[in-house]
């Protein structure tokens, strides 16, 4: 066992560009002397350490390296029993919070992210906003820390899927259905508003559909910020998701506000229901130009079954200038509920083309024939009966 972890944790720290194969060598036959010498040996990373080789986070990244690789992440109070998902900052595993047993959703900061301060600064703040927010549309945080060279996130966990995952699946959304799921997270921005709260981040993959009862929980909320306050040198630099995000966001404004939100929940909405992107693009900086510079084509359009009220609401959203989209979440709310209530127009039947029948073909087709061909009125039966009756 000692010399599978030897060989694991040596061969991870050369993968990393940590140490050269040449003084993993060195390392080893220390460790071998020691042995052969009595004396209890040490640890390979802490020789390694000592050597002066390794730095004391460098092994904390290959230690939980060793872990991701292995299935052997442990968490103090927490069982591990399967992965929910992989993200750029992390790895989301199902687990079971002993203390409580229940099942929790366990977000765990990537190895190689360990070292970058801004990363973990912002794994915590997630945390911390959470905890902030009390919410049922709001996926709840439940304990933060660190445990065995690990930083990790414990949050609710939700039996369920994407609004991104749905509309890949299935394609685009009822609307009804859709408009519930957005009347649900328009309340749960109007409580980040409440608390003064921009989530900068709003998008299908960022909102969990409940399997039990459909409600609907917005989630990472790692790009949120206080929405009063002069914002920091780091929150100036452009934050967001490309297709999703507004246009004072693209042009990297620090003043956002909740009607930022809105717009991003606005093209939120526009590809639930319709299953396409507003703007498209090669690139990222294009997108991003076309959010701040070019009209959406009207949702209508592209799915005429769409009703008018909600393509109405969605163009709203996402008017270019914050001024005149809804101003807050409880204005949207109102629009929406309305919309919910209006009866759906059922969907008529598209009539199969008439078929034009061909002619027939045989005895019916020949007399036709005949009678054209007759040259005097007499010769048909028709007449002949006639003539017959004038005797």
């Amino acid at each position: 066992m000692e010399k599978l972890e030897n060989i694991s944790f040596d061969n991870i720290a050369v993968q990393l560009g940590f140490i050269t194969p040449e003084k993993v060598n060195e390392c080893l036959e220390i460790k071998r002397k020691m042995q052969e010498m009595g004396i209890t040996p040490k640890k390979l990373s802490e020789i390694m350490v000592d050597k002066k080789y390794l730095n004391e986070t460098q092994v904390k990244i290959i230690r939980q390296k060793q872990g991701l690789e292995s299935g052997a992440i442990q968490i103090a109070g927490y069982k591990i029993v399967g992965i929910i998902g992989q993200g750029a900052m992390g790895t989301v595993y199902k687990a079971v919070q002993l203390s409580m047993q229940r099942e929790i959703a366990l977000k765990v900061l990537s190895p190689h992210l360990l070292s970058n301060e801004k990363s973990v600064d912002k794994f915590f703040k997630e945390a911390r906003v959470v905890a902030r927010l009390n919410h049922p549309n709001i996926i709840q945080g439940i304990d933060v820390g660190e445990s065995n060279a690990l930083y990790y996130f414990a949050m609710e966990y939700v039996e369920g899927k994407t609004l991104g995952d749905i509309i890949k699946s299935e394609g685009p959304m009822e609307e009804k259905r859709l408009i519930n799921i957005i009347i649900q997270i328009a309340r749960a921005l109007e409580h980040a508003h409440k608390n003064n709260m921009v989530h900068r981040d709003i998008k299908p993959d960022n909102i969990l559909i409940s399997n039990k009862d459909n409600t609907a929980k917005l989630c990472d909320l790692g790009l949120a910020l206080l929405s009063i306050g002069e914002p920091s040198q780091q929150q100036r630099k452009l934050s967001g998701t490309p297709a999703y995000i507004s246009p004072e966001q693209g042009r990297g404004e620090p003043d956002v506000d909740v009607r930022s939100d809105i717009y991003s929940l606005g093209a939120t909405t526009y590809y639930a229901i319709t299953g396409e992107l507003p703007f498209k693009g090669d690139t990222s900086a294009i997108v991003i130009n076309k959010h701040i510079n070019e009209q959406p084509i009207s949702p209508k359009q592209k799915r005429p079954q769409i009703s008018d009220v909600i393509n109405s609401i969605i163009l709203k959203m996402m008017s270019k200038a914050r001024e005149s989209r809804y101003q807050t979440p409880t204005d949207l709310i109102t629009d929406l509920e309305k919309a919910l209530k209006i009866p759906s127009v059922p969907q008529v039947p598209v009539k199969p083309p008439l078929v034009q029948k061909q002619p027939l073909i045989g005895k019916v087709s020949e007399a036709t024939l005949r009678r054209l061909k007759a040259k005097r009125f007499g010769q048909t039966g028709h007449v002949s009966r006639f003539k017959r009756f004038k005797r």
